[in-house]
Formats: C-alpha cells, structure tokens, sequence
C-alpha cells in the first residue's frame, strides 16, 4: 500500500502544472530508474489512472483530495506553532521532506514496521546524502509494541504542541486500537495538538455501502489478507471526537477539497464521496 501511495504522489507530480492538485519530487525515488522513467511520461499517467478510474471510480481523485488536505493541515502547523509532528503508519510519505519551512519549526517523528522503515531510509539517504537531523525513525511493529513507549524512547516531547497524522490507517485497526491512539493523543500532548485523519463511514467496513468503488476496496483488501475495521455512522463524527475529549471537530469531504484545490484544469476529475477527513484539535 506504501508503494501505490508514493506512486499516485509521483504520478499526480509529473501532470501539467495546471492539471496537478499537489507536487511530490521525492515519491519518484521510491521506485528502479525504468518505472521513474515511466512516470515522467505525461500519457502514460493519464493512461494508468483511467485504468484506475474504471476500476474504483473516484478513489484516484480523493486520495489525491486527502493528500493535498493533508499537506494543508501541516503548512498550517508550520505556521501556528506547533513543535512536533508524528506520522502513524507513515509508508513512504515525505511531508517531512518536502512542505515548506517544515525542518526549521518541527521535530518529526514517522512510526512504522521495521521493513518499511529501512527500505524508506535507505531512499532518503539516497536523496539527501544522509537522514535529516529533524527526523526521527521509530520502528513500531503495531500489535506488538506500544506506541507511547517507542515515541517517548524516541524523544517525544509530551510538552510540545503536535499534529499526529493517521492517513490510510484507522479504517484499518480494530476500535479499541483506535480508541487507544485517540486516549495517547488527548492526555500524553500538550493543548491545543491535533489529529488529521481520514475515516470511513460504517457501511463501507461492512459492506452495505451502495458505491462500486467502496466493494472494489474491500475486496482489494481482502485479496492482500487484510481487513477494514473501523468506521463511523456517518453524521456522528463530531460527536464521535468530542466523546473522546477532543474540543474541536472539523469534517471535510473530498466535494469540498476539490472545490478548494482542483484547479479549472483538474475540475473534471471525479472524486468518490467514500472517504471523510477529520481534523480534532485537543
């Protein structure tokens, strides 16, 4: 799955600049030189997200929605404040890398299992020369090992104001999972930290949901020997936060991303209402 992430990212970064909704220089390296040399190609790109596109109308156009949200609620925490940022699950992203201002205001901290982790330090080092002193790489085996433990053994300052980012992730651990991450964000961070993530609604978990493209996920899914999980009623996630101890709630579907961030040239690229991005501020 981190591998198709850095590949949409690398994709979305070589369409005309007019059409791109976010850019990512590093997502290409992730990949041998023959595939980069592919994503380069303008119709090729176009060529596999058609592809895509017939396979789970809409996904191609909110992922992309969710990554540019994303991108969005960083800049802010740049800007605003904030000391730290942790990355649960964080697969081949390269926020910490390539938003703006970023090394110079956060410590960042990017959890995930010990093989993803080496294959991604070995591509930064290819990048950069070596690993950026900002960055801490927390090897989490999610199961096994408790989060708080490996971030505070990490440097993880329980003072500091900090966006956690949960992309892709919580549709996929049970809810007692989810409730535990919510409880570490709430009581071991200072006020006014945040959580930025994307949730389902319980239909699509379950597989009641009318949308092709949310039973083409779920049997994707199933076919990699995985398993959605968790999901929200859909209309109760303020409630569903704020229960939690979250004092501010901000729902945002990909409609209103595109509207937001899909330029003239991008507008008619479908988006699937399947996902939902949530931003809880402590």
């Amino acid at each position: 799955m981190a591998l198709q992430i850095a590949g949409l990212r690398a994709n979305e970064t070589h369409l005309p600049e007019n059409e791109r909704v976010f850019e990512d220089p590093y997502a290409e390296y992730f990949f041998p030189e023959e595939v980069r040399k592919m994503v380069r190609n303008i119709d090729w790109v176009k060529s596999e997200r058609a592809k895509y596109e017939a396979i789970m109308p809409g996904v191609n156009g909110a992922l992309v929605a969710r990554i540019r949200y994303i991108d969005e609620r960083v800049s802010d925490a740049v800007q605003s404040g904030f000391g730290q940022m942790v990355i649960i699950g964080a697969g081949y992203d390269t926020r910490a890398y390539r938003i703006r201002g970023l090394s110079e205001k956060l410590r960042v901290f990017e959890v995930d299992h010990p093989v993803t982790q080496q294959v991604k330090t070995e591509v930064i080092r290819e990048i950069f020369g070596d690993l950026p002193a900002h960055v801490a790489y927390v090897p989490m085996v999610f199961g096994e090992d408790r989060l708080d433990e490996k971030l505070f053994e990490a440097g993880f300052d329980s003072m500091q104001k900090t966006l956690f980012i949960a992309e892709g992730l919580l549709m996929y651990i049970p809810p007692p999972a989810v409730d535990g991450l919510l409880a570490f964000i709430r009581k071991r961070s200072a006020a006014g930290s945040s959580l930025v993530a994307d949730v389902f609604d319980t239909t699509i978990v379950d597989g009641t949901s009318p949308l092709k493209e949310a039973r083409m996920l779920r049997k994707f899914v199933d076919s990699e020997g995985a398993a959605l999980q968790f999901g929200i009623p859909n209309g109760t996630a303020n409630a569903f936060f704020k229960q939690r101890g979250f004092n501010s709630v901000t729902k945002t579907t990909p409609e209103q991303c595109k509207e937001n961030y899909f330029s003239a040239a991008s507008q008619n690229r479908n988006v699937s209402p399947m996902f939902q991005f949530v931003y809880a501020v402590t």
